[in-house]
């Protein structure tokens, strides 16, 4: 595999998870980002504290696998949906680099339905990929099979879903059945939906009985939590 022969010259390295440098992925700004350890940083830290044991996480948006990766070490299972093709053999890479042997690897956009494509709008820097044509210029474009994310849902018996989706958050869970999920842990990005977007997530989210849970959230990193009929308080932790 043309990733594996040059990420066996070296490897980078975050929060103990080893990244293959294949500079046709991993671009100057990215591995800028990895060696200063911002990337992906506060979804990162919160994962130990959020993902359990008995979790079936579905990572939408799973771009390289690194969140994945650190998924899996707490999870029973993970499903990681990407919708960029060019992405798949260097996730399949990584994990298997980190021995992951609990995800799986789905190239799908998630939607309402079962069939047909939308269009992936891909771009120099793999994390800037996103079914937007704007407000970025992209290099190139892709159609990527639909897959129904409430099929996934049911089928898997998801319980924790974690999506970073490059604004597609604003409308992907428009009509989701949350049935079996109780923690939501996305991504906004309000330079691609604006706040109506952000307003709409949240509109989402309340109507399926969830809330936001401020004690793992921070700024654009939001953890929404199904509310409990009968809730036990949970006291912050001492610092």
């Amino acid at each position: 595999m043309q990733t594996q022969a040059k990420s066996a010259l070296v490897n980078l390295e975050s929060r103990g998870v080893l990244i293959p440098f294949d500079p046709d992925i991993i671009t100057p700004p990215v591995a800028q980002a990895i060696r200063n350890g911002t990337f992906e940083a506060e979804e990162a830290a919160q994962i130990p504290h959020i993902v359990q044991k008995k979790d079936i996480v579905l990572d939408i948006g799973a771009g390289i696998g690194f969140i994945s990766t650190l998924i899996s070490r707490h999870a029973t299972r993970v499903i990681s949906v990407e919708a960029n093709p060019d992405l798949l053999p260097y996730m399949g890479a990584l994990h298997k680099l980190n021995g992951v042997d609990n995800a799986e690897i789905v190239n799908a956009v998630l939607g309402n339905g079962e069939n047909g494509s939308a269009t992936f709008y891909q771009r120099d820097d793999f994390w800037m990929g996103s079914l937007s044509k704007d407000p970025n210029p992209y290099k190139s474009t892709v159609k990527v099979p639909v897959r129904g994310l409430n099929t996934l849902l049911k089928q898997a018996q998801v319980s924790l879903i974690v999506c970073d989706i490059e604004g597609a958050e604003s409308f992907l869970f428009q009509d989701a059945e949350l049935c079996c999920v109780d923690r939501i842990y996305l991504e906004l990005h309000d330079h691609i939906t604006g706040l109506k977007g952000i307003a709409s997530v949240f509109e989402a989210m309340g109507t399926r009985g969830f809330s936001y849970d401020p004690r793992y959230s921070s700024g654009a990193i939001v953890l929404f939590r199904r509310v409990e009929k009968n809730e036990t308080l949970r006291p912050y932790a001492r610092s």
